[in-house]
């Protein structure tokens, strides 16, 4: 049965729990808040989200991947385009996710139709410049890392890619 006034309520509690570094109790709220959503409802796939971030924190890398992948998953099949900000979020978390776990080669993949759909969108060039950057292409990095800094959208966010990308820059 669905109930998505508490699942709302629930993904909420879940949200203050993961702020508070519960992570235990911010995971167990947001797995409730996923069982009593209303399935089509357009919230799930954030749900999905906030329980990959959380799971991500813990440590739990495979739970969080799952649930990276499934937000991805259910934003497509609820009409998102890829090039979209939606889509290119998620591929962002899911890549630097796997990135993580030391999966360069599937991060490339994941990210891949998000840089098709926006290949100078200063978010997948970031993405794109770490990835790179740790497979050892050092010059494509480089090369997306200053794209990501050219297209990004303040001198403020300019300024913390440069930082953020630093390593990758220096490279030759």
């Amino acid at each position: 049965m669905t109930d998505q006034n508490k699942a709302s309520q629930l993904v909420q509690e879940g949200l203050a729990l993961w702020g508070k570094d519960e992570l235990e109790l911010a995971a167990q709220k947001t797995e409730e808040a996923i069982a009593l959503a209303d399935k089509g409802s357009w919230a799930v796939p954030d749900y999905h989200g906030q329980l990959a971030g959380i799971y991500a924190q813990a440590g739990q890398n495979d739970k969080a991947r799952i649930h990276y992948e499934q937000a991805l998953c259910l934003q497509l099949q609820a009409g998102e385009i890829e090039g979209g900000i939606t889509i290119i979020t998620s591929r962002y978390f899911l890549s630097m996710h796997l990135l993580e776990m030391n999966l360069a080669n599937e991060a490339l993949d994941a990210l891949q139709p998000a840089l098709q759909a926006a290949p100078t969108h200063w978010l997948n060039c970031n993405g794109h410049a770490h990835i790179l950057h740790s497979l050892g292409r050092c010059a494509e990095a480089k090369q997306a890392a200053q794209l990501a800094i050219e297209h990004a959208p303040s001198v403020e966010k300019a300024e913390q890619l440069a930082e953020n990308l630093k390593a990758v820059l220096s490279e030759v």
